[in-house]
């Protein structure tokens, strides 16, 4: 699959996570996964009524908090390397 930069079309994207499910999920299923899902976990009805209306905005802003946490920062430098590999 080839990547266009940072940036997956929903097709692209569905075909990586299917193709990495096994990396995804250990990466889920680590102590810093379990970590930023609980944080993202607090922040639940927000986060869904975004993806929901399409606010870009507050997603982007539980996003950047995240990377501001060590966990988070992990997690998504991890993703970013197997993201590399494929």
């Amino acid at each position: 699959m080839e990547q266009k930069g940072q940036h997956m079309g929903p097709n692209e994207a569905g075909e990586f996570v299917a193709s990495r499910a096994g990396d995804l999920g250990r990466i889920v299923g680590s102590s810093d996964g379990q970590r930023v899902k609980a944080i993202m976990e607090q922040d639940a009805d927000k986060l869904k009524q975004a993806v929901q209306s399409g606010d870009m905005a507050t997603l982007k802003q539980t996003f950047d908090h995240l990377m501001q946490t060590q966990e988070g920062s992990r997690l998504i430098g991890e993703i970013q390397k197997m993201m590399k590999k494929g």
